[in-house]
């Protein structure tokens, strides 16, 4: 029951809660782009801002209902595509779905001291969120090696154009490069 008038809250609030997250989720960008990703209407001129919103929107509705896993997960990739591509660490590309649980529990403070939404059913909701968030970091991680995959392919393509050319003495050592250019990544 208290489960229900958690769903039920966060059904009649949707919007609220929705346009919250999204601004949250944005709020990590620098102001200018902030202002640029806000106009969602267009997914031609705004495709960042445009498909995050429609995810977000997908996710929460899956929250609110059925909670198809594949659902989650298909709407969970787009965004963390994006993210994988800007390079954020792992723990900011899978922050979104931890915010929603500050959201929930701001919004709803006097019906959770008041017993309205019980602690348990909460908590309940809040794995929920735990269990996205771990798959969320998952697709995070999957997306990043695909991109190390296809940066290491590039440059044994371009190494083999080059020794076939006899412009190398010697071919290119593709684990030294990558052990380097993860050392100038993290300075």
């Amino acid at each position: 029951m208290a489960r229900n008038t958690l769903v039920t809250l966060m059904r009649e609030n949707r919007e609220e809660i929705l346009n919250e997250w999204f601004h949250q989720f944005i709020g990590a960008y620098p102001p200018e782009t902030v202002k640029y990703f806000e106009r969602i209407e267009n997914t031609f001129t705004n495709p960042i801002g445009s498909n995050v919103h429609k995810s977000l929107v997908a996710i929460l509705d899956e929250l609110l209902g059925e909670q198809d896993g594949d659902k989650i997960y298909k709407d969970l990739e787009m965004i963390l595509r994006i993210k994988a591509v800007q390079d954020v660490s792992p723990s900011k590309a899978a922050a979104f779905t931890m915010a929603l649980k500050s959201i929930i529990q701001k919004r709803f403070q006097k019906e959770i001291n008041s017993g309205t939404i019980s602690v348990n059913d909460l908590l309940e909701f809040y794995d929920t969120l735990d269990s996205i968030a771990l798959i969320a970091f998952n697709i995070y991680t999957e997306s990043r090696e695909l991109i190390y995959d296809m940066r290491i392919r590039e440059i044994k393509e371009r190494n083999d154009i080059l020794q076939k050319a006899n412009l190398l003495n010697e071919s290119v050592d593709t684990s030294t490069f990558m052990r380097c250019s993860n050392y100038i990544e993290e300075k």
